[in-house]
């Protein structure tokens, strides 16, 4: 008798080239479509007051000007919409920079580019109190030429607790004159732990 040959079974072999491609196209794709906002980003820093009332209202997720006003009395004007930035700056990572007493300099001027300590690389439009006031308006007029008046600014004010009082006065009255009356106002809440 004739001994059993025994068959040998073949192995298992899954070509991993077509996952790798795969693997890479989508990495290649994330790479080129993520928006790295490392410069955009570059914050003000303030103090914000604290505030014993919680408001839950919620802002919007996008279409948001933001006024940052450091206790320098610099009022920092920003959005968060960068062709609007683009149209209105002349670049889509610039800000503007209002510094409503004319008888002295913003502290990035006095600094030569610096913002409490730290040099700020964003492109800065320095503005006097009617460019301001129009840098308001073409704002709001950019957003609304994008999207066909469908949207319109949202206004958040952030102001340092050592803020001077006089700057916020001039704030509103351009936000008077710019006829822009609603706003939010951003606070800390006040915590009842005592320190």
């Amino acid at each position: 008798m004739k001994k059993a040959r025994s068959i040998k079974k073949p192995g298992v072999n899954i070509d991993m080239t077509p996952l790798v491609d795969v693997i890479m196209l989508l990495l290649t794709f994330f790479m080129l479509v993520a928006t790295f906002k490392a410069e955009s980003t570059e914050a003000i820093e303030v103090q914000l007051p604290e505030s014993v009332v919680t408001d839950t209202t919620k802002l919007p997720e996008k279409d948001i000007m933001t006024l940052t006003l450091t206790k320098a009395g610099d009022v920092f004007l920003d959005v968060d919409n960068y062709k609007v930035k683009e149209e209105v700056f002349g670049s889509s990572v610039g800000i503007g920079l209002y510094h409503p007493d004319s008888t002295s300099k913003s502290e990035y001027e006095t600094t030569g580019g610096n913002i409490n300590g730290k040099p700020f690389k964003r492109p800065v439009t320095i503005l006097d109190k009617a460019g301001f006031e129009k840098t308001l308006n073409d704002l709001r007029r950019a957003l609304k030429g994008q999207t066909d008046g469908k949207s319109d600014f949202r206004i958040v004010l952030k102001g340092d607790l050592d803020t001077n009082y006089g700057v916020v006065e001039d704030l509103m009255e351009s936000f008077k004159a710019t006829r822009n009356t609603r706003f939010a106002l951003v606070t800390d809440v006040k915590s009842n732990k005592p320190e």
